[in-house]
């Protein structure tokens, strides 16, 4: 058996040396299974970063979007706590005043 198998490389060596080149004997079948893994696998891949790359698109306006909801509550509450507890000329002509609502409610109790 070793020595058929050692004619037969014999047989394909010489073939090789006349014709100047050696053939290679491909399995198709297996080549292709892994070509279409391959292929399989970099579209999975692909689509998965896809994904990834527009959920942190999301995630990102979401957060500005709640940092400017956050900014427009404190600007509101810092401006509701300056009219609440400041002392402020609001009408000149008609000498209307703002007064902090500790102080309007002392006044109102006093009366």
């Amino acid at each position: 058996m070793a020595n058929d198998r050692s004619d037969k490389e014999h047989q394909y060596l010489e073939k090789s040396i006349s014709s100047g080149f050696s053939d290679d004997y491909v399995n198709l079948k297996t080549v292709s299974f892994w070509i279409v893994l391959g292929i399989v696998i970099v579209t999975i891949i692909l689509f998965g970063l896809y994904n990834m790359y527009n959920y942190n698109q999301f995630l990102s306006s979401q957060q500005a979007a709640i940092n400017a909801e956050f900014q427009e509550m404190n600007q509101r509450k810092d401006r509701d706590y300056r009219m609440l507890n400041t002392f402020e000329l609001v009408d000149e002509e008609n000498r209307r005043y703002r007064i902090p609502i500790d102080s309007a409610m002392a006044l109102i109790a006093r009366d």
